[in-house]
């Protein structure tokens, strides 16, 4: 039994309207290229060579993560959860914390004074938020995020769900996320694992002494502590995994090194020799097994059944305003895939396009209330993207994906 309409039927016609005309905006702007919005010599996304490598705690233990959190990984991944704004220049949550890493590599001229820090409050990067402050920070990896609250360098937010919503709607001056988004989206946070490390020996009684209190060690995640170790700022003291993904470091990205790191500590007073055991220590509690897992078409085609998946389920459950809502984001991870294919590979981005096509006739279908009709739409375009893979395959060679199939195995340790 359909379940009844939450609006008035005489609005209907209007809402239809008024959201497949969105539906045609998404689509064109999928296929734009977002730096031409942002200054030159922007870097906003990580190469496909240089993709953090996953690490979902769920798919760690050897299952897989839930319908909820499936939905979060795509508002994550989503320029349209931060506002019209970042999704015409592209942003995204995943643009600065790729696969819940830092993204070390984030680049935008004027509000960012080296790679992977980015100052929230200036104009380059939103202007309504400009303070006239020089005051960058460094980007944050969100490994293991569900075990170090509070939030924020300084500790401002005590939840997650707190955190994000200031990210949305202060940083990025978007509109709130609706709680089903918003639920979605911490839940694909709270996956966030710490990546894959080599065993660690115990630490030297060195590290324990002077460390272990602030920042923990293998076994032992740290406290909730904050410190001014002679920057200026009270924050917060991280945990050392993962370091060796993370560069620079310090709340404000001025130390290049974790040598640099451990050196700017006020108040250490180590000998030379204690202080070269301490930073190998943090060194090594800062080393991955696994740093890179490079992206690639069938990848990417992996994922976007997935998320098409996601659409469906909504299908289902015979609501097409989410449906709707859904299918715009999937609309932009069909944009990222097309613009992965060299403009004159027009057979393989003429495919591509028409996914969207077609996607754009399910939501609207869906928003008709057709919803046999819109999962009928759906399954065709699934067929057609498998069936569609070989003829993409030959255009890889001249596509993104070449550059990040040769580096598949090259830069994955530390």
């Amino acid at each position: 039994m359909s379940r009844p309409s939450p609006r008035p039927l005489v609005l209907l016609p209007a809402l239809i309207a008024g959201l497949s005309a969105l539906v045609t905006a998404f689509m064109a702007e999928a296929q734009e290229d977002p730096l031409k919005w942002l200054p030159p010599g922007s870097r906003i996304e990580a190469t496909l060579s240089e993709y953090p490598a996953r690490a979902v705690i769920a798919e760690q233990r050897g299952g897989t993560a839930g319908h909820l959190a499936r939905l979060g990984e795509l508002v994550f991944r989503s320029p349209l959860t931060l506002g019209r704004d970042a999704a015409r220049r592209g942003l995204s949550c995943d643009a600065c914390h790729t696969n819940g890493a830092a993204n070390t590599a984030f680049m935008i001229p004027g509000a960012s004074d080296r790679p992977g820090n980015i100052d929230l409050t200036h104009r380059e990067f939103h202007f309504r938020e400009d303070d006239g402050l020089d005051n960058p920070v460094n980007i944050p990896s969100l490994r293991g995020v569900r075990w170090t609250a509070p939030y924020g360098h300084d500790g401002r937010f005590p939840t997650l769900r707190a955190f994000s919503h200031n990210v949305i709607t202060r940083e990025f001056g978007g509109p709130p996320l609706e709680d089903w988004l918003m639920d979605a989206l911490v839940a694909w946070q709270m996956e966030f694992g710490f990546t894959d490390r080599d065993p660690a020996r115990a630490t030297s009684a060195a590290y324990r002494a002077h460390c272990l209190s602030c920042h923990g060690d293998s076994s032992v995640l740290p406290g909730t502590r904050f410190h001014d170790i002679g920057t200026g700022r009270l924050v917060q003291a991280p945990p050392l995994f993962g370091l060796a993904e993370s560069a620079p470091y310090l709340h404000d990205g001025s130390a290049a090194t974790v040598g640099d790191a451990v050196r700017a500590h006020d108040g250490l007073n180590l000998s030379d020799e204690t202080l070269a055991v301490v930073i190998s220590d943090a060194e090594r509690l800062g080393t991955v097994t696994r740093r890179f897992d490079p992206e690639t078409l069938s990848g990417d085609l992996r994922r976007l059944d997935g998320f098409l998946d996601l659409v469906n389920q909504q299908l289902l459950d015979e609501d097409g305003v989410r449906a709707d809502r859904i299918g715009d984001m999937v609309a932009m991870e069909i944009g990222h895939i097309y613009r992965r294919f060299d403009p004159a590979a027009e057979d393989a981005r003429a495919l591509v396009r028409q996914w969207a096509r077609t996607l754009a006739q399910v939501m609207r279908t869906g928003l008709d209330r057709n919803y046999p009709g819109a999962r009928d739409l759906l399954a065709a375009l699934r067929d057609t993207i498998a069936g569609d893979l070989p003829r993409l395959q030959e255009h890889e060679p001249t596509s993104l994906y070449a550059s990040a199939a040769a580096n598949i195995g090259k830069g994955t340790g530390q």
